[in-house]
């Protein structure tokens, strides 16, 4: 397989820490925030439905190496590199070697991610993060797979494993959705 999106962004953005939202992880300070195209869930409620969804290359318009995003962090004051938009497991390979890149000039690496991978690719992805917001969807595997086309256990899995098998700074996310409270 050939990662397609590598060195392609859907756009870069310095925002507030707290938009990732990390409300612990060096708070008041400034993110250098990109992502890619795709996603690994269908979520039927997904606000970045546009860039995760989208099949268009057009999309990825801005491109930028690893060593170009840490270089542009550093030389704008952000603490750190967040890999954001669409949930950075999918764009593993360029969030990874951005996040080494990142590590070089002491720049943090904030993934925000649904926490949905599996075991193998967890652990070397998670070697090189820093902070992590997961987005925990729902409460039931009946949400999940009604709503996310996924399934609830390896984002379990994923929060478990950042709590007890790493030293990555976690937070979690817990949507609400009216009218969904029952599944």
């Amino acid at each position: 397989m050939v990662l397609t999106t590598y060195g392609r962004s859907s756009g870069f953005c310095i925002d507030p820490i707290e938009k990732k939202p990390l409300n612990q992880f060096y708070p008041g300070s400034s993110v250098f925030s990109f992502g890619t195209a795709g996603c690994n869930l269908a979520c039927k409620f997904c606000q970045n439905w546009d860039i995760s969804k989208s099949r268009e290359m057009d999309t990825l318009m801005d491109q930028a190496s690893p060593e170009t995003i840490a270089r542009t962090a550093h030389r704008l004051g952000c603490k750190s590199v967040a890999y954001t938009y669409n949930d950075p497991v999918i764009f593993a390979e360029y969030a990874m070697d951005t996040a080494d890149a990142c590590r070089e000039l002491g720049i943090q690496s904030v993934a925000v991610t649904a926490g949905y991978i599996g075991t193998e690719a967890r652990r070397d992805f998670y070697a090189k993060m820093d902070a992590a917001n997961v987005d925990l969807k729902g409460f039931t595997d009946e949400f999940y797979v009604k709503l996310c086309g996924a399934k609830l256990n390896p984002v379990l899995d994923t929060l478990a494993y950042l709590k007890h098998e790493t030293n990555v700074w976690f937070e979690i996310t817990t949507l609400l959705i009216p009218g969904q409270t029952r599944l």
